[in-house]
Protein backbone atom coordinates (compact mmCIF):
# COMPACT_ATOMS: atom_id res chain seq x y z
CA UNK A 1 0.00 0.00 0.00
CA UNK A 2 2.93 2.02 0.45
CA UNK A 3 4.54 1.75 -2.88
CA UNK A 4 1.12 2.51 -4.44
CA UNK A 5 0.63 5.95 -2.52
CA UNK A 6 4.45 6.70 -3.52
CA UNK A 7 3.37 5.99 -6.98
CA UNK A 8 0.63 8.05 -6.94
CA UNK A 9 2.81 11.05 -5.88
CA UNK A 10 4.54 10.05 -8.52
CA UNK A 11 2.08 10.47 -10.58
CA UNK A 12 0.70 14.09 -9.40
CA UNK A 13 4.10 15.10 -9.73
CA UNK A 14 3.66 14.23 -13.64
CA UNK A 15 -0.03 16.28 -13.86
CA UNK A 16 0.45 19.00 -16.52
CA UNK A 17 -0.77 22.22 -14.87
CA UNK A 18 -0.13 21.31 -11.37
CA UNK A 19 3.17 22.34 -10.84
CA UNK A 20 5.16 22.13 -7.23
CA UNK A 21 3.34 25.15 -5.77
CA UNK A 22 -0.17 23.60 -6.82
CA UNK A 23 0.48 19.97 -5.36
CA UNK A 24 1.89 22.04 -2.03
CA UNK A 25 -1.33 23.43 -1.44
CA UNK A 26 -3.04 20.43 -2.07
CA UNK A 27 -1.21 18.62 1.00
CA UNK A 28 -1.64 21.19 3.24
CA UNK A 29 -5.19 21.60 2.40
CA UNK A 30 -5.48 17.88 2.58
CA UNK A 31 -2.73 16.25 4.28
CA UNK A 32 -2.86 12.68 2.66
CA UNK A 33 -2.50 11.62 -0.97
CA UNK A 34 -5.29 9.55 -0.60
CA UNK A 35 -7.29 12.38 0.98
CA UNK A 36 -6.29 14.43 -2.42
CA UNK A 37 -6.95 11.62 -4.66
CA UNK A 38 -10.60 10.84 -3.16
CA UNK A 39 -11.40 14.78 -2.74
CA UNK A 40 -14.47 15.93 -4.95
CA UNK A 41 -13.87 17.95 -7.69
CA UNK A 42 -15.51 21.21 -6.27
CA UNK A 43 -13.07 20.34 -3.34
CA UNK A 44 -10.17 20.75 -5.64
CA UNK A 45 -11.22 23.54 -7.24
CA UNK A 46 -11.66 25.74 -4.06
CA UNK A 47 -7.42 25.01 -3.80
CA UNK A 48 -5.91 24.72 -7.00
CA UNK A 49 -8.32 28.19 -8.07
CA UNK A 50 -9.36 26.04 -11.00
CA UNK A 51 -12.99 25.17 -12.25
CA UNK A 52 -14.75 21.93 -11.45
CA UNK A 53 -14.28 20.26 -14.49
CA UNK A 54 -10.60 21.17 -15.37
CA UNK A 55 -10.03 19.87 -11.64
CA UNK A 56 -11.45 16.39 -12.53
CA UNK A 57 -9.64 16.43 -15.83
CA UNK A 58 -6.48 16.63 -13.92
CA UNK A 59 -7.27 13.81 -11.56
CA UNK A 60 -7.81 11.93 -14.50
CA UNK A 61 -4.78 12.46 -16.33
CA UNK A 62 -2.77 11.05 -13.55
CA UNK A 63 -0.70 8.36 -15.36
CA UNK A 64 0.10 5.47 -12.79
CA UNK A 65 1.56 3.26 -15.44
CA UNK A 66 4.64 5.82 -16.03
CA UNK A 67 4.76 6.12 -12.88
CA UNK A 68 4.93 2.57 -11.64
CA UNK A 69 7.81 2.16 -14.66
CA UNK A 70 10.21 5.08 -12.99
CA UNK A 71 9.19 3.46 -9.37
CA UNK A 72 10.41 0.09 -10.63
CA UNK A 73 13.02 1.67 -12.34
CA UNK A 74 14.17 3.14 -8.94
CA UNK A 75 14.06 0.10 -7.24
CA UNK A 76 16.21 -1.22 -9.54
CA UNK A 77 18.84 1.48 -9.05
CA UNK A 78 18.32 0.70 -5.06
CA UNK A 79 16.61 3.82 -4.56
CA UNK A 80 14.08 5.31 -2.60
CA UNK A 81 10.70 7.47 -2.99
CA UNK A 82 10.23 9.99 -0.47
CA UNK A 83 6.95 12.01 -1.01
CA UNK A 84 6.07 15.64 0.40
CA UNK A 85 2.92 13.60 2.06
CA UNK A 86 5.32 11.40 3.96
CA UNK A 87 6.02 12.38 7.09
CA UNK A 88 9.77 11.74 7.05
CA UNK A 89 10.08 14.45 4.58
CA UNK A 90 12.83 17.03 5.01
CA UNK A 91 11.03 19.53 7.15
CA UNK A 92 13.29 22.81 6.27
CA UNK A 93 12.63 21.49 2.62
CA UNK A 94 8.74 21.37 2.96
CA UNK A 95 8.66 25.00 4.32
CA UNK A 96 9.19 26.56 1.00
CA UNK A 97 6.14 27.54 -0.94
CA UNK A 98 7.72 25.32 -4.14
CA UNK A 99 8.95 22.01 -2.79
CA UNK A 100 9.31 19.19 -4.77
CA UNK A 101 6.83 16.62 -4.61
CA UNK A 102 8.78 13.60 -4.45
CA UNK A 103 12.41 13.04 -4.63
CA UNK A 104 14.34 10.16 -6.08
CA UNK A 105 17.15 9.09 -3.38
CA UNK A 106 19.94 7.07 -3.85
CA UNK A 107 21.56 6.53 0.01
CA UNK A 108 20.40 6.87 3.19
CA UNK A 109 17.13 9.29 3.47
CA UNK A 110 18.10 9.69 7.19
CA UNK A 111 20.99 12.25 5.90
CA UNK A 112 18.60 14.57 4.78
CA UNK A 113 16.41 15.32 8.46
CA UNK A 114 19.19 14.49 10.97
CA UNK A 115 21.55 17.09 11.51
CA UNK A 116 21.73 20.47 10.17
CA UNK A 117 22.42 21.17 6.51
CA UNK A 118 25.02 23.97 4.93
CA UNK A 119 25.31 24.22 1.29
CA UNK A 120 28.59 24.81 0.03
CA UNK A 121 28.02 26.78 -3.79
CA UNK A 122 30.72 28.26 -6.48
CA UNK A 123 31.77 28.15 -9.71
CA UNK A 124 32.87 25.19 -11.81
CA UNK A 125 35.76 26.23 -13.34
CA UNK A 126 37.49 27.71 -10.58
CA UNK A 127 40.99 28.50 -9.19
CA UNK A 128 42.97 25.97 -6.91
CA UNK A 129 42.88 28.10 -4.24
CA UNK A 130 38.76 28.85 -4.39
CA UNK A 131 39.47 24.00 -4.48
CA UNK A 132 41.47 24.59 -1.41
CA UNK A 133 38.95 27.41 0.42
CA UNK A 134 35.81 25.11 0.06
CA UNK A 135 37.71 22.08 1.06
CA UNK A 136 38.84 23.13 4.36
CA UNK A 137 35.86 25.49 5.22
CA UNK A 138 33.71 22.16 4.19
CA UNK A 139 35.84 20.29 6.38
CA UNK A 140 35.53 22.40 9.18
CA UNK A 141 32.13 22.73 8.86
CA UNK A 142 31.63 18.68 8.97
CA UNK A 143 33.48 18.68 12.46
CA UNK A 144 31.20 21.07 13.85
CA UNK A 145 28.43 18.61 13.31
CA UNK A 146 26.77 19.33 10.17
CA UNK A 147 26.00 18.13 6.57
CA UNK A 148 27.26 19.69 3.52
CA UNK A 149 25.24 19.79 0.62
CA UNK A 150 25.70 20.57 -3.09
CA UNK A 151 25.08 20.25 -6.99
CA UNK A 152 27.53 17.80 -7.49
CA UNK A 153 28.97 19.64 -10.40
CA UNK A 154 32.66 20.08 -11.03
CA UNK A 155 34.83 22.63 -9.53
CA UNK A 156 33.01 24.50 -5.67
CA UNK A 157 30.57 21.28 -5.54
CA UNK A 158 33.02 18.54 -6.08
CA UNK A 159 35.63 19.85 -3.49
CA UNK A 160 33.00 20.64 -0.70
CA UNK A 161 31.75 16.98 -1.45
CA UNK A 162 35.38 15.33 -1.28
CA UNK A 163 36.04 17.54 2.06
CA UNK A 164 32.84 16.08 3.49
CA UNK A 165 34.11 12.11 2.45
CA UNK A 166 37.71 12.91 4.00
CA UNK A 167 36.16 14.15 7.18
CA UNK A 168 34.10 10.66 7.64
CA UNK A 169 30.57 12.46 7.27
CA UNK A 170 28.24 12.26 4.89
CA UNK A 171 27.32 14.67 2.21
CA UNK A 172 24.16 15.38 -0.21
CA UNK A 173 24.03 15.76 -3.60
CA UNK A 174 21.37 17.10 -5.47
CA UNK A 175 21.64 16.53 -9.19
CA UNK A 176 19.68 18.31 -12.24
CA UNK A 177 19.23 15.07 -14.22
CA UNK A 178 17.60 11.50 -13.32
CA UNK A 179 19.49 9.10 -11.05
CA UNK A 180 19.88 6.91 -14.20
CA UNK A 181 21.81 9.98 -16.08
CA UNK A 182 24.57 10.76 -13.37
CA UNK A 183 25.85 14.38 -14.38
CA UNK A 184 28.27 15.19 -15.08
CA UNK A 185 29.37 11.79 -15.83
CA UNK A 186 32.78 12.57 -14.73
CA UNK A 187 31.58 12.44 -11.39
CA UNK A 188 30.08 9.40 -11.41
CA UNK A 189 32.34 7.59 -8.82
CA UNK A 190 32.09 10.59 -6.68
CA UNK A 191 28.07 9.83 -6.66
CA UNK A 192 28.91 6.09 -6.09
CA UNK A 193 30.88 7.34 -3.05
CA UNK A 194 28.84 9.53 -1.29
CA UNK A 195 25.97 6.70 -1.08
CA UNK A 196 28.81 4.05 -0.22
CA UNK A 197 29.78 6.06 2.77
CA UNK A 198 26.31 6.88 3.96
CA UNK A 199 25.28 10.08 2.08
CA UNK A 200 22.97 11.16 -0.42
CA UNK A 201 22.63 11.45 -4.21
CA UNK A 202 18.81 13.04 -4.72
CA UNK A 203 16.82 14.52 -8.05
CA UNK A 204 12.93 15.36 -7.96
CA UNK A 205 13.55 14.10 -11.90
CA UNK A 206 12.46 10.78 -13.82
CA UNK A 207 15.01 8.11 -13.39
CA UNK A 208 15.88 8.03 -17.08
CA UNK A 209 15.55 12.27 -17.13
CA UNK A 210 18.49 13.70 -19.01
CA UNK A 211 20.20 16.75 -17.92
CA UNK A 212 18.95 19.82 -19.71
CA UNK A 213 19.86 23.31 -18.80
CA UNK A 214 16.52 24.57 -17.11
CA UNK A 215 16.53 21.41 -14.74
CA UNK A 216 19.41 23.24 -12.73
CA UNK A 217 18.21 26.31 -11.53
CA UNK A 218 15.05 24.18 -10.55
CA UNK A 219 17.33 21.89 -8.52
CA UNK A 220 19.17 24.96 -7.23
CA UNK A 221 15.51 25.54 -5.13
CA UNK A 222 16.44 21.98 -2.95
CA UNK A 223 19.65 22.98 -2.24
CA UNK A 224 18.67 26.57 -0.99
CA UNK A 225 15.84 24.68 0.96
CA UNK A 226 17.23 22.10 2.25
CA UNK A 227 19.75 24.28 4.27
CA UNK A 228 19.99 26.57 7.19
CA UNK A 229 22.76 28.42 5.27
CA UNK A 230 24.30 28.81 1.92
CA UNK A 231 28.27 29.72 1.60
CA UNK A 232 29.34 30.46 -2.23
CA UNK A 233 32.86 30.83 -3.00
CA UNK A 234 33.90 32.26 -6.20
CA UNK A 235 30.42 33.09 -7.99
CA UNK A 236 30.08 35.35 -11.38
CA UNK A 237 27.14 37.76 -11.00
CA UNK A 238 25.02 35.47 -13.46
CA UNK A 239 26.05 31.81 -12.24
CA UNK A 240 23.59 29.19 -11.19
CA UNK A 241 25.54 29.51 -8.03
CA UNK A 242 24.17 33.26 -7.09
CA UNK A 243 20.86 31.79 -8.57
CA UNK A 244 21.14 29.20 -5.28
CA UNK A 245 22.24 32.20 -3.20
CA UNK A 246 19.34 34.63 -3.85
CA UNK A 247 16.83 31.80 -3.63
CA UNK A 248 17.92 31.54 -0.22
CA UNK A 249 18.14 34.95 0.92
CA UNK A 250 15.08 36.67 -0.92
CA UNK A 251 12.95 33.30 -0.99
CA UNK A 252 13.33 31.30 2.26
CA UNK A 253 14.75 33.37 4.59
CA UNK A 254 18.52 31.61 4.87
CA UNK A 255 21.72 32.61 5.40
CA UNK A 256 23.99 33.78 3.02
CA UNK A 257 27.18 33.77 3.60
CA UNK A 258 30.02 34.75 0.51
CA UNK A 259 33.50 34.15 0.76
CA UNK A 260 35.15 37.25 -1.05
CA UNK A 261 38.16 36.76 -3.90
CA UNK A 262 39.97 38.63 -6.28
CA UNK A 263 38.53 42.06 -7.50
CA UNK A 264 40.48 42.19 -10.80
CA UNK A 265 39.25 38.92 -12.07
CA UNK A 266 34.91 39.11 -11.92
CA UNK A 267 35.29 35.40 -10.85
CA UNK A 268 34.09 36.16 -7.69
CA UNK A 269 31.93 39.57 -8.38
CA UNK A 270 28.44 38.00 -7.83
CA UNK A 271 29.84 37.22 -4.11
CA UNK A 272 31.19 40.88 -3.84
CA UNK A 273 27.85 42.16 -5.29
CA UNK A 274 25.83 40.25 -2.67
CA UNK A 275 28.09 41.22 0.19
CA UNK A 276 27.71 45.05 -1.58
CA UNK A 277 24.15 44.40 -1.49
CA UNK A 278 23.84 43.23 2.05
CA UNK A 279 21.92 40.30 1.25
CA UNK A 280 24.97 37.92 1.91
CA UNK A 281 27.68 38.02 4.51
CA UNK A 282 31.38 38.24 4.39
CA UNK A 283 32.97 35.34 5.79
CA UNK A 284 36.59 34.52 5.79
CA UNK A 285 36.73 31.79 8.60
CA UNK A 286 34.15 28.90 9.09
CA UNK A 287 33.82 29.99 12.55
CA UNK A 288 32.18 32.73 11.09
CA UNK A 289 29.62 30.77 9.43
CA UNK A 290 29.08 28.30 12.21
CA UNK A 291 28.28 31.59 14.61
CA UNK A 292 25.37 32.88 12.06
CA UNK A 293 24.25 29.77 10.91
CA UNK A 294 23.75 28.65 15.05
CA UNK A 295 20.87 31.42 14.88
CA UNK A 296 19.02 29.59 12.13
CA UNK A 297 18.85 26.55 14.27
CA UNK A 298 15.60 27.78 15.88
CA UNK A 299 14.42 27.30 12.16
CA UNK A 300 15.06 23.97 12.09
CA UNK A 301 13.33 23.34 15.09
CA UNK A 302 10.25 25.40 14.25
CA UNK A 303 9.83 23.70 11.14
CA UNK A 304 10.16 20.03 12.37
CA UNK A 305 7.87 21.28 14.98
CA UNK A 306 5.37 22.22 12.24
CA UNK A 307 5.79 19.23 9.68
CA UNK A 308 4.56 17.37 12.67
CA UNK A 309 1.28 19.06 12.87
CA UNK A 310 -1.81 17.53 10.73
CA UNK A 311 -2.95 20.12 7.78
CA UNK A 312 -6.12 21.03 7.81
CA UNK A 313 -8.47 18.51 5.63
CA UNK A 314 -10.62 19.72 2.80
CA UNK A 315 -14.04 19.29 2.45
Amino acid sequence: MHDERQVAALAIQGVKGWGPRTVSKLWQAFGSIDRVLDASPRSIAAVTGESELVAAARVRSLDRKSARSDFRHLERLGGSVMTLFDADYPALLAGIDDPPVTLRVLGSQAVLDRDPVISVVGARRCSAIGIDLAARFSAALCEAGYVICSGGAMGIDAAAHRAALRSGRPTIAVLGSGLSHLYPPENASLFHAIVAEGGVVLSEYPCDAGPRPGRFPERNRIIAGLSLGVVVFEAGLRSGAMITARLAAEDYGREVLAVPGRVDTGASAGCHRAIREGWACLVDHPDQIVERVEEQIGLLALHRASSNGSPSVGE
